[in-house]
């Protein structure tokens, strides 16, 4: 796809996100602002042509909110760093928040459509491809975890200086966030990254993706009961029908005909 083919044209904001884009890249001119978002995207999507960037996708909020002490906050596939900003304004501490992408270079795009930086956005960014086991291995999810352990213990205190890996973490995520991520997969490797989210989310915490691409065209498409079944059957080991001690609970619809939202719930 020819980067032509990307223009102010192909989007709109509505009042949230006008407000918000305006407010974190101080560009106040509707119209710059979207020439400015634009020119991001098509550098973004010279380097790899997903489709959430010439679709825009990228530009979608999350609302995020947090009661849990010391909650860590993971965006996996966070590209711009769009809904991680978001969280921030809503009130996440930045400090608790990690960052990931198998492309590093997104996370720079993100600094250049906000006119941010990494001391202006004091986030933990670690790049790496899920399907590496040094990044993330796959690892029982844990069943229980202290209280007093989970409230005590810093992201700081979890990583090394530099880290190149998500599984010190294990076990003490509170919400994990992966828009327009999974699509991207077959469906053997979609049990596969679940599975390793699985092992990193702490009890009582939180799996979203507030909008699940299921295009036609690309690898693999869930309907809302398959992608429920995956979770309940394959990730977490429950047999059919069970109740009572399960581990999650699962919500998924369609957001429209080509898009399925879903939040996985630890219990």
């Amino acid at each position: 796809m020819e980067n032509q083919t990307i223009s102010p044209e192909m989007f709109t904001l509505n009042a949230d996100e006008l407000a918000f884009y305006t407010k974190h890249t101080g560009i106040q001119d509707q119209d710059k602002l979207k020439d400015h978002i634009t020119e991001v995207a098509k550098k973004a999507f010279e380097l790899f042509p997903y489709r959430c960037i010439k679709d825009f996708g990228f530009l979608r909020l999350l609302e995020l909110g947090s009661t849990r002490k010391n909650a860590l906050f993971l965006d996996l596939g966070c590209c711009f760093g769009n809904d991680i900003r978001k969280a921030i304004a809503d009130g996440f501490p930045a400090e608790n928040i990690i960052a990931s992408d198998i492309r590093a270079e997104f996370w720079q795009f993100g600094h250049d459509l906000f006119n941010s930086s990494a001391s202006t956005l004091p986030v933990t960014f670690i790049p790496g491809d899920v399907f590496d086991s040094s990044f993330i291995s796959i690892q029982p999810p844990l069943k229980t975890l202290p209280t007093a352990e989970v409230e005590s213990i810093s992201l700081q205190s979890l990583l090394q200086a530099e880290p190149k890996s998500l599984n010190p973490l294990r076990g003490h995520i509170s919400a994990i966030h992966t828009s327009a991520f999974f699509h991207l997969f077959n469906k053997d490797e979609q049990v596969v990254i679940a599975k390793k989210l699985a092992s990193l989310a702490l009890p009582s915490s939180g799996i979203d993706n507030i909008r699940l691409a299921i295009w036609g065209a690309l690898f693999y498409s869930h309907s809302p009961e398959s992608w429920k079944k995956m979770w309940e059957e394959e990730v977490f080991g429950m047999e059919e029908g069970e109740e009572g001690t399960c581990m999650i609970q699962v919500e998924a619809g369609l957001w429209d005909e080509r898009q399925l939202w879903w939040i996985v719930t630890r219990l």
